[in-house]
């Protein structure tokens, strides 16, 4: 992953020394199994525990055995004594490589969840800023109804808690241990010494598993980051639509210093927003061959495993990289109300159609009379830009509703009543 997208703690998390730590780890972990199974002694497991390793030196072995964890376990066994024949005991490369990744995209998982709760605590403060700021909700890309900006914001807030509920399942899933030996069979450790191995790495079981992992559980987490990274792609493409010249409701946090076009002093261009468009299709490009990892050959193959070393890696780390982003938009996101009221009065009223239309069906009116009524008076003030209410008052069909057009249209009361919709939901 390129530093750009990449924040330190996740750099040194991914690092290659970190990945060589993490097997050793695994190691120290099957060691101390052995050592409670009394295969091995306290002695020879006190010295095991000094297993040392230089990066360079495993780098410079791989290039002769072409094998990443026979080059770990070769310069490791150099740096202890006749105990170094119970290093790798029993184990096959994959025990050792799939047992780590569980450690780093624990780890990972770790800051991923934290960066979603401060998100969380953004969106929940948002949403009471702004639950009372009325603004034309859109379909079909064309005025609706009033809504507020706050339960825009609340919808966001609903998606991301199903999104993040998704993801710590997802993470019993994959944080997941692996020592069932060369195919699954555990021919030289039981699964007593797995057991024994996942305590002490914190890890979840696994049943059933080949020389590897099945690569479904993969595909399920990293399913659950990408949809993540897609709920917060739907924010900013909103953000970026309300953003634009010819609606200005909404813009971007410019700072003192920021410049928005090379060429075209005067703009503001919303450039979190499409980054953030850009990073999600990322994450869904990376989905397509993490769905390619799944079938692999008999009880194993390495096809999946190229695809890993850069997938896991860029993918928590352009997620966290997407949740910081969408902190800071939020944070700093310039709300124009006065726009958003004049588009309101640009409706001309139009907005509150279907509860002038439900108004009279419930005193008795036949919806289909009603409908093609107020449809022809809607495009009526729209066309000479008269409030519906005036047209209405001076229309004989209305008038014989006896309806109070007034309070219908009263768009305070209507806020007023999605505020208390968005606190009933919000404690629900």
């Amino acid at each position: 992953m390129i530093k750009r997208y990449q924040s330190d703690k996740m750099n040194e998390l991914w690092s290659l020394k970190n990945r060589f730590s993490k097997f050793l780890e695994v190691e120290l972990a099957s060691l101390y199994a052995l050592k409670e199974k009394r295969v091995i002694t306290e002695k020879d497991y006190d010295k095991l525990l000094k297993t040392r390793f230089e990066l360079d030196e495993i780098l410079k072995k791989e290039k002769t055995l072409k094998h990443d964890v026979l080059a770990f376990i070769e310069v490791c066994r150099e740096s202890l004594g006749e105990e170094k024949k119970y290093f790798h005991y029993g184990l096959t490369s994959t025990d050792v490589v799939d047992s780590s990744n569980s450690l780093l995209i624990k780890a990972a998982n770790n800051i991923i969840e934290e960066r979603l709760e401060n998100l969380l605590n953004v969106v929940k403060k948002k949403i009471q800023d702004t639950k009372e700021i009325p603004i034309m909700a859109r379909t079909h890309g064309m005025y609706a109804e009033i809504s507020t900006l706050g339960m825009r914001f609340y919808r966001f807030f609903e998606s991301l808690n199903r999104m993040i509920m998704n993801f710590k399942n997802s993470r019993k899933q994959i944080e997941v241990i692996k020592l069932s030996g060369a195919v699954g069979t555990y021919s030289i450790l039981d699964d007593e010494h797995e057991e024994l191995v996942r305590k002490k790495l914190g890890l979840f079981k696994s049943k059933g598993s080949s020389q590897v992992l099945s690569r479904d559980r993969h595909s399920n987490y990293l399913n659950c980051l990408t949809n993540l990274a897609c709920i917060i792609e739907g924010l900013a493409i909103d953000i970026r639509l309300l953003s634009r010249s010819d609606v200005s409701e909404l813009n971007e946090g410019f700072s003192k210093f920021q410049k928005g076009s090379s060429a075209m002093p005067h703009k503001k261009n919303p450039i979190t927003s499409e980054n953030l468009t850009g990073l999600a299709r990322m994450m869904r490009g990376y989905m397509s061959m993490s769905y390619e990892n799944i079938a692999l050959w008999h009880e194993r193959d390495i096809s999946h495993s190229s695809v890993e070393r850069v997938m896991l890696e860029d993918m928590t780390s352009l997620i966290e990289n997407m949740i910081n982003k969408c902190v800071d938009l939020i944070d700093n996101l310039v709300v124009k109300e006065e726009i958003m009221k004049k588009h309101i009065l640009d409706t001309y009223e139009t907005a509150f159609s279907q509860k002038i239309l439900h108004q009279a069906i419930d005193r008795g009116f036949d919806r289909i009379e009603v409908y093609e009524r107020l449809q022809k008076l809607s495009f009526q003030a729209l066309s000479e830009k008269i409030n519906l209410s005036s047209l209405i008052k001076d229309d004989n069909f209305f008038k014989s509703t006896n309806m109070n057009i007034e309070k219908i249209c009263d768009q305070n009361k209507y806020v007023n009543e999605i505020s208390i919709l968005i606190d009933k939901l919000m404690t629900k």
